[in-house]
Parts: C-alpha cells; structure tokens; sequence
C-alpha cells in the first residue's frame, strides 16, 4: 500500500463526479459552475486558485472540491505543516457531512470518498493505523451508501477501489479484514469500475484511469496500462496530472523515451502546482539513457523544489552514479557521501542506495549501464554494451552473477523467452543462497513467464520460491507482488 500510495492517491482525487438518482434520468454530481471550476483548477493541479474559488465549501460537492486541493497539495509536497492545518479542516467536513438531516447519497458518497482520499494521505506521511481506520470507515460508508441508494452511480466506483484493493491483499492475510468486517475481490472491483465506464458516459474517463493504474500496480500488467493511459493522454493532452501518471507508468514499462515526452509537456506548462517528484523522474529517464549531465540538472531541481523526505538519499545516490559513470570519481564519491547521511530509508530506492552505499566494492560501470539502458527500453543500447562485456569486466561472483541476470532481463523486455528463462535459471544457480536481490526477482519473472503461457502449476512454483529469499534489497516489493500473484491464481 506505500509503495502505491502516492499514485493511487493522485488518481483517487481526480474524480469528477456525477449522480444517477433515477434509473431513467441522469443528472451531474457537480451542477453549479463555480463549484465544477474548482473542481477543474484543482484537477490541473491549480490548488490555490480552486480555493480562491470555494472560500467557503458548504454542499458535498464544495466540501469534495476543497478536499481535493489539500489532498493534491500534500501528496506532491509532503509539507508536514500543511498536514495538520488540513487534517482540521477534513475533520471539521466530516463532521459537517456526518450531521446532514435527512442521510442523502451526496453526503455519503462524499464522505466515503474523504475517508479514502485520507486514508492514502495517512499511509503517505506514515501514519498506519489511521490509515488502516480510515479505509475500514471508507468501507462501511460505500456499504451504506449502496444499500439506502442501489441506483446511485459514483458509489460502484468508490466500491470498485475498495474491492480491487482488498481483494489484492494476500490470501494469508485475508483473515484481517475479515476480522473488521470487510471482503474484497479484484475481479469484482474491475467488473463494477466497467459497469460504471460503460454505463454512465459523464465518468467514462476517470473510471478509465482508475482501470489502467489498478492495472499498472496492483495487477502487474503496466504494458496494457502504459497503452491505456497513452491513449488517454492523446485524449487530454494537457491534462497535468494526466502526463505526471502517464510518465510514471511508462517508466515502469520501460518506456522511457514517451516518458520524456510526458514530463517536456509537464515542464512546460507552469501552471499550478510544482511537481518536484516529475523532475525527479526526469533524473531518471536521463540516467536510462545515459545523458548523465542533464540527468544530474534534473536530480538537482528535485532535491532544491522538494520539501519531504522520499528519495533524497537515491537522488543524492544517482548524481554520484551519474558522475561515476562519466569516470568522475572525485564528484561521484562527494554525493555518495552526502548520500549517507541524506533523506530517510522509507521507500525501496532509498533503502536499495543506503546497501550499495554500504558496499565495500564500487559500481560495475558496464553493468550499472546495461542495468539503466534496460530499464528504460533503450535496448540497442544495452545489448551493445552487453557484447562488449569481457571476464575481466565481472571479476566477482557478484559481478558474473549479476551479468547473466541483466541477460536475463534483457532477454525478457525484447521477447525472447526461451532465452530468458535460462538466463533466469542461471542466475538463480548461480546465485544460491547470496543475500543478492537477482534470484528472487529471477523467480518473480519466471513466474509471469509461465502465467502469461497458462503454465500455473510452474508459476505458482516459483513465485513460492521468490518469498523464500532473505534480507534482500527489494524483498517488500518482490514478496508483495509475488504474494498478489500467487492470490490471484488461487481465485
């Protein structure tokens, strides 16, 4: 849930929203113009302006408008001061919407939709049980909500969230939110956000997004996602936080290269909200394709813009990287060393820099540019680099380890399966009981492989495997995905 906390949370304020009150007769949600311009502003990230807008919120649908400003704004900034002065305001409209005589749908949507923005903001600054409370708050409202008014259309997509988040929880774990009185089925949440998208036109858009981001992180299928949002994009291509999402997922389907594209519209268009996380993604996109110097220019606007915690220490890291990878030893060394000390170890990239940064050896160069060309699709690149690859390079165990793994996966983002699985195979053997994170990722790819060639029997086998790995960098991320999948071939 952290580890998605920020994304799902940008995507679950985006919702403009609307009302079937009767089966024959649809009417919008947002039906006074200065409550949809706020919504607008505050959608395109304009959060100062959408307040200027709605001074005083006063319906359900001005509460949510207002709601959606703060939310945007702590989430991209992580502004701890910002926090408390917004979490009185969230408890003042939840006590506002919880005293509305007679119960109307409209506060009860709004209400159920507070409590899960919330929710997400709590997880974001660390704040877990209120987070956890929240949800279960969420839950019961949409329960509510659905039962009083079973033709009021925004509560499926509400529930549909809910569904496909609970759902998405480890079968293992399932008995705790039985244990507060909630169920989920990610099958059933899909079915209601399609219910919605083709059934009420005003909200075919957002519950097109939600689709493709449930898609992207939590289903694990970021290049039907990736397809999905570009072509959302080529829909609203000035959507701001349309191209901030559309970046993210596309760096994770190593898509690089349309990232960049995404985030050069983003920068350019200064209205609004500063997302000093784009820059941060920027930085990334350069290193994928080794244009180390703007890489560092854009690391460096994110550490100089940003105000929280997350990803300072890996900004810090990857300028050192940038430099190191340049044959800059002197320059790379003083940001690993500022590195050290910088940010907190929250988020799996800073935890992975802190390790490296504690390894007595220093970075393969031909490795760590294989690794970057890699993940951001740029695979002539790599494949060149790869050839170029003698034994003298990879002088470790590590380092051999290391390269048949990077094969591995070269092999896999280019299709060529066969290929990919022995290298997988491979770097498993190889790799024995190395508290190296390459064998488990290996078994988590092995693992999709045979999924996608409906082998579950072989998949369920080794996604078993990849959580019997200790104490590895990236062991949350792989043991939650490898927890999810093994969930959902079990349904």
């Amino acid at each position: 849930m952290k580890k998605t906390g920020l994304t799902i949370c940008l995507f679950l304020c985006a919702w403009i929203c609307a009302a079937q009150k009767d089966a024959t007769v649809e009417t919008h949600w947002i039906t006074d113009d200065r409550t949809s311009q706020a919504y607008r502003l505050a959608f395109n990230l304009e959060v100062t302006e959408a307040r200027a807008v709605l001074d005083k919120p006063e319906t359900p649908q001005q509460i949510y408008a207002a709601s959606l400003s703060e939310i945007l704004e702590l989430l991209i900034t992580e502004d701890e001061t910002a926090f408390g002065k917004y979490e009185d305001n969230y408890n003042d409209r939840i006590d506002k919407l919880e005293d509305v005589e007679p119960v109307t749908a409209d506060a009860l949507f709004t209400l159920a939709e507070l409590r899960l923005q919330w929710a997400f903001t709590y997880l974001k600054f660390g704040h877990e049980v209120d987070a956890a409370w929240s949800i279960r708050q969420a839950y019961m409202q949409v329960q509510k909500c659905k039962e009083k008014f079973p033709q009021f259309v925004p509560i499926r997509k509400t529930s549909g969230v809910l569904e496909v988040m609970l759902g998405s929880i480890p079968e293992k774990y399932q008995w705790i939110i039985s244990m507060f009185g909630m169920e989920g089925s990610v099958e059933k949440g899909l079915e209601e956000l399609e219910w919605v998208k083709y059934a009420h036109m005003d909200l075919s858009f957002e519950t097109a997004l939600i689709h493709e981001l449930t898609k992207a992180f939590i289903l694990q299928q970021t290049s039907s996602a990736a397809a999905g949002l570009s072509k959302l994009i080529d829909e609203h291509p000035d959507q701001r936080l349309l191209l901030f999402l559309g970046g993210c997922v596309a760096i994770k389907n190593s898509e690089s290269e349309k990232a960049l594209g995404y985030f050069k519209t983003l920068h350019e268009n200064q209205k609004g909200l500063a997302i000093a996380y784009a820059d941060y993604q920027t930085g990334e996109v350069y290193l994928h394709k080794g244009e180390y110097k703007s890489s560092i220019e854009h690391y460096q606007k994110f550490l100089t813009a940003y105000t929280g915690l997350n990803y300072v220490k890996d900004a810090h890291y990857k300028i050192g990287i940038c430099y190191w990878l340049q044959g800059k030893s002197k320059e790379a060394k003083k940001y690993f060393t500022r590195a050290a000390t910088a940010g907190n170890e929250s988020t799996e990239a800073d935890r992975y820099a802190s390790r490296s940064l504690a390894e007595a050896t220093d970075p393969n160069i031909k490795l760590s540019k294989i690794r970057y060309a890699t993940d951001g699709g740029y695979y002539v690149q790599a494949e060149t680099i790869a050839a170029s690859v003698t034994d003298s390079d990879i002088p470790s165990k590590k380092e051999k380890t290391e390269f048949v793994y990077r094969k591995a996966r070269l092999f896999h983002k280019t299709n060529k399966l066969a290929e990919a699985k022995e290298n997988y195979l491979r770097t498993i053997s190889e790799a024995g009981e190395e508290p190296w994170y390459f064998a488990p990722n290996a078994c988590l790819q092995l693992g999709y492989i045979f999924v996608d060639e409906n082998n579950s029997a072989e998949a369920k086998k080794y996604f078993s495997k990849a959580l019997t790995y200790k104490k590895h960098e990236y062991k949350n991320s792989i043991d939650s995905k490898a927890k999810s999948a093994l969930a959902r071939l079990k349904r």
